[in-house]
């Protein structure tokens, strides 16, 4: 990733590259790291005012080249008309005084909603001003059935199936048994549509030839004269390609009582003779039906405007909308069904939901078995983290439903595509205290460091699979707060394996997490000609001893913090 900010706060021009792995921002207490954070929340899509724009200035620009992750940043960026041939996007944010935003994505313009769908795929940032995404309990669920791998989503897979099902079954029945007019409404409706179509003739294929024969007949002059050019210089010219093949042959004859070869190369020129008139009478044959027919035009246009009409209502191919009318042909049985019909389509809603129940039933019990084990692994996590203490669990419940067509156990429950369980994360900080929910239980510097335990608990599940990407850019901020000592040399640690073929910022106070960078990053506030300034550099091994022997002994670096800061960055090694 790199970094390029101009004119934001009391940054006049910075430019960081960030290397692979574990990134470490440090600095003097307001020397203005949260400023480089606040740029990279630019590029994510995050609000911003003209106040936030350098004195004297009138422009801020933050500009970011970033590799995004996942499957579906392309289908994001192509929807929107977009094309991206590589695997990295720059994206530049302008903010103007008086507030105006531009959003450009490789230099084309996009608004801030485009760029706020993508923000997921090239970056997220968590601070504890953030919730982390901890607090949804829909995020929630998805971090427990990622947690289960493969199998999870296969089990997940098969309740979204069961649940498109029950949805189209319903809607059929609702609208079979439902109010009386919007029923008569769509028969009516459906008996238009399936005459429109029926009308048409349509027949499957057809669109292709036409459009072909189409093209042909638009062209028929162009097309004429290329193949009587061709043919003129291949056969019918008195200096044509057949007439100095035959000069050829001749010419091979005469040396062939000296040449043994000659007879063969002869024989080689005949073939091609025969091949080559072969070829005359085809283009001869094509000539001939290369004519300008203003009727025959007329009626391949006519017939195709016919098709598109159709094709803009039913489906984009002749073959879509045949199945289209397969569909609602079956859809108007079912409305226009005596009792027996009725009755027949309310077993297969039956049939539907009770599908759907065991599905969904069998992820409940996965997603009970793969939250213990994914308490287990995070506890253990926390445990180096200064919550050795604390106790996570993962609670599972279900909404009770009055009108639910869904029954479990008798009772009436709520049910969806993700299937009956409502995820809640919860945490016991301390002995003796009740759990709750880690949304009103869980400071922010609890809910930073559970945010990466949780991450950590999940990768080491081995849910991603081979060749999977890996997440995208991850900032931290002050995940580190509460904590020292063992601990944060335990936090340095994880935030390195956590960044094992990716990478993350963390800004951080403490020289243990310093200790753990691949790439360590000090920023500075500076006085020049009576105004302040940032800078942001790249240690090199020497420097980055003093920043840790900094960030250990304060203002004043000895000899003896020197050493302590070279055996943590040996340690960390």
């Amino acid at each position: 990733m790199e970094l390029h900010i101009r004119n934001l706060a009391i940054i006049e021009e910075v430019g960081i590259e960030f290397g692979g792995g574990l990134n470490v921002l440090t600095g003097e207490t307001g020397a203005g790291k949260s400023i480089v954070v606040d740029a990279l929340g630019l590029l994510g899509g995050a609000r911003a005012a003209g106040d936030a724009i350098r004195s004297g200035a009138e422009t801020l620009t933050v500009t970011g080249r970033l590799r995004p992750t996942g499957d579906g940043w392309r289908r994001t960026l192509e929807e929107a008309g977009l094309t991206c041939e590589g695997d990295e996007v720059v994206v530049r944010r302008e903010v103007s005084r008086s507030g105006r935003n531009r959003v450009y994505i490789d230099d084309q313009p996009v608004t801030l909603r485009l760029l706020a769908v993508l923000a997921p795929y090239i970056l997220r940032i968590h601070t504890q001003r953030e919730e982390l995404g901890l607090v949804s309990s829909e995020l929630q669920r998805e971090w427990l059935d990622r947690s289960a791998g493969v199998a999870g989503e296969a089990l997940a897979a098969k309740v979204r199936d069961h649940c498109r099902e029950v949805d189209v079954a319903v809607s059929r029945w609702e609208r079979l048994t439902g109010n009386e007019k919007l029923r008569l409404e769509r028969i009516d409706l459906l008996r238009f549509q399936i005459s429109e179509i029926e009308n048409a003739r349509v027949n499957e294929g057809e669109e292709v030839e036409l459009r072909s024969d189409r093209d042909f007949l638009r062209n028929a002059e162009q097309i004429a004269e290329g193949l009587g050019g061709s043919l003129e210089l291949l056969y019918d010219d008195d200096d044509s390609a057949a007439d100095r093949m035959g000069r050829s042959a001749r010419a091979l004859e005469k040396i062939s009582a000296w040449a043994p070869e000659a007879e063969q190369w002869r024989q080689r020129l005949r073939e091609m003779m025969a091949e080559l008139g072969d070829l005359a009478a085809d283009l001869r044959s094509q000539l001939s039906k290369a004519e300008a027919d203003p009727m025959r035009l007329n009626e391949a246009e006519d017939r195709l405007a016919t098709l598109e009409r159709l094709f803009r209502k039913y489906g984009s191919t002749s073959g879509e909308v045949l199945a289209h009318r397969a569909r609602i042909e079956d859809e108007l049985r079912e409305l226009t069904a005596d009792e027996e019909g009725r009755a027949e389509l309310e077993a297969k809603l039956s049939v539907s939901v009770a599908a759907y129940r065991g599905a969904a039933m069998a992820l409940s019990a996965g997603r009970r078995t793969w939250g213990e084990s994914l308490a287990g692994r995070v506890h253990a996590e926390l445990a180096d983290l200064a919550m050795g203490k604390a106790e996570f669990s993962v609670r599972l419940d279900r909404t009770r439903r009055d009108d639910s067509r869904l029954e479990i156990e008798g009772i009436p429950v709520e049910f969806s595509a993700h299937g009956i369980d409502r995820v809640t994360f919860q945490l016991r900080a301390n002995p003796g205290e009740a759990a709750g929910a880690i949304s009103k239980v869980a400071s922010g510097g609890e809910l930073a460091r559970l945010y990466l335990g949780l991450q950590l608990a999940v990768e080491s599940s081995g849910s991603r699979g081979p060749g999977e990407a890996v997440e995208p850019v991850r900032v931290f901020d002050e995940v580190d707060a509460g904590i020292g000592g063992a601990e944060a040399a335990a936090l340095g640690r994880k935030l390195k394996r956590l960044a094992r073929g990716g990478q993350i910022l963390a800004v951080t106070h403490l020289p243990q997490v310093a200790s753990y960078a691949e790439n360590h990053f000090r920023v500075r506030k500076l006085t020049r000609a009576g105004r302040t300034r940032i800078s942001v550099d790249r240690l090199s091994e020497s420097k980055r001893v003093e920043e840790v022997a900094r960030m250990l002994a304060g203002e004043k670096i000895t000899d003896l913090s020197k050493s302590h800061a070279e055996e943590l960055i040996a340690a960390a090694r």
